[in-house]
């Protein structure tokens, strides 16, 4: 099993720290601005158990995702839409169609090796190494819509 660690967002700066569990002393302390993030693991979590709530903000809402950049995973949509139809503009529909498998086959591959991260809803955590809980589904906009209003 990979090490289990928190990702997380800072209260005061914004920017991304991690810590692994079980915390070090050091866990919840900014690495950019030195800010002190309260840090809340559960008893289940801190004893290897699967997560039951957000270790930063105790949040019981949860979702898993693949653990891929996103803006990356954009990028390579657009190359894609661009490849095809330059391809389809100067070959006609078999280049166009050549690239699109290409990448439909490349993203199949990279969707079976990458693992899982479960993502908390309310402050955006990343937790990795962790087994994925059936009770956290994958995505859902109407609950990610309630905690952005």
């Amino acid at each position: 099993m990979t090490e289990r660690s928190v990702g997380y967002f800072c209260d005061k700066c914004s920017l991304y720290n991690i810590y692994a569990l079980p915390p070090p002393e050091t866990a919840g302390k900014c690495e950019h601005c030195g800010h002190s993030n309260e840090i809340r693991p559960s008893a289940a979590v801190l004893a290897g158990g699967p997560i039951d709530r957000c270790p930063q903000c105790d949040n019981l809402r949860l979702y898993h995702r693949k653990d891929f950049p996103q803006q990356l995973g954009c990028a390579a949509v657009t190359a894609t839409i661009v490849l095809s139809s330059v391809a389809y503009a100067l070959w006609h529909f078999p280049a166009a169609l050549a690239v699109l498998v290409t990448a439909s086959i490349a993203d199949y591959a990279l969707y079976h090796r990458l693992s899982d991260v479960t993502v908390c809803y309310r402050c955006h955590a990343e937790l990795r190494g962790f087994e994925t809980s059936v009770e956290h589904g994958a995505f859902d906009m109407h609950t990610a819509e309630e905690y952005d209003a």
